[in-house]
């Protein structure tokens, strides 16, 4: 009879963790579907090199990438976004590319409000893009960066000037998805200045190692889902083992963006959307 008042008290129990397993499961969707992915975090990273001029003290950079407009970022969004962008006061702003998003069609009254949006940006000395390879599947790209006042970097560079007569470069290329990029025409300029490299995707670090100073790409999107030690797990091509965060060789170092947006999958975990600023000091 106790033995038969147990196993009655155990069958019990399993609709109750049955219930409770079902409960934890729905707030994990919620969380990785509705709230992470609007979740907007600032990462600063100060820029220490010897090859920094001394007038560039305390130089701000912002950098922001992937907005995969009409994913999780939609206009109330990508208000909030410029809004932390001018918060930070930047001295120049970078974008390194994927406006859109192959997945979403823009109508025109919506390429407008983007272009208006994006128009709010300030920054002192000037705002800065390349184009990603979602940014290939709408040809409005170049024409709505370029009225939103950003100047678009075709394998080319950019002397900046900051209190003195020693500048840096910003330099730019395209997406490698169209096989555009031409790297020597981008990194042509004063001989061992400081140089800045903006690529979509991180895999041609490996290329400019030790020919640029500070390569900042996007296109990884941090993993969207990231595990403690494993990383994250959605693979997109063109990554190689770059996916998010800070990576030194030799005298290059890379910092890849986590994104703003999503893609394949409208999801994050452990992996909020950020924006970059990054402070340069002359060691």
């Amino acid at each position: 009879m106790i033995e038969e008042k147990e196993n009655k008290k155990k069958l019990g129990l399993l609709p109750k963790i049955g219930i409770l397993m079902a409960s934890l499961l729905l707030l994990l969707f919620i969380y990785m579907f509705f709230w992470e992915p609007k979740q907007l975090e600032i990462i600063e990273y100060p820029i220490i090199n010897e090859s920094i001029p001394e007038s560039f003290d305390g130089f701000k950079i912002v950098h922001f990438s992937d907005i995969h407009f009409g994913t999780t970022v939609n206009e109330k969004e990508l208000e909030s976004i410029v809004n932390k962008i001018n918060l930070l006061k930047p001295d120049i702003l970078v974008f390194t590319g994927d406006l859109f998003d192959n997945s979403v069609t823009i109508n025109e009254n919506t390429k407008n409000k983007i272009e208006e949006i994006l128009k709010k940006t300030t920054s002192k000395l000037g705002k800065f893009a390349i184009k990603g390879d979602q940014d290939y599947s709408d040809n409005r790209f170049e024409e709505i960066m370029t009225n939103a006042d950003f100047q678009i970097l075709k394998n080319q560079n950019i002397p900046i000037y900051f209190n003195g007569i020693s500048p840096i470069y910003i330099a730019g290329i395209p997406s490698i998805s169209k096989q555009e990029q031409n790297l020597g025409n981008a990194l042509t300029k004063e001989e061992n200045a400081y140089t800045i490299l903006l690529m979509h995707e991180p895999i041609l670090f490996d290329d400019v190692l030790n020919t640029t100073n500070l390569v900042l790409a996007g296109h990884s999107l941090g993993g969207l889902i990231r595990i403690p030690k494993i990383g994250g797990l959605i693979e997109f091509d063109n990554v190689n083992k770059y996916q998010k965060g800070i990576y030194q060789k030799g005298s290059s170092t890379l910092i890849v963006s986590s994104g703003l947006g999503t893609h394949k999958l409208s999801a994050r975990f452990l992996n909020y959307p950020s924006i970059h600023l990054y402070r340069l000091y002359h060691s």
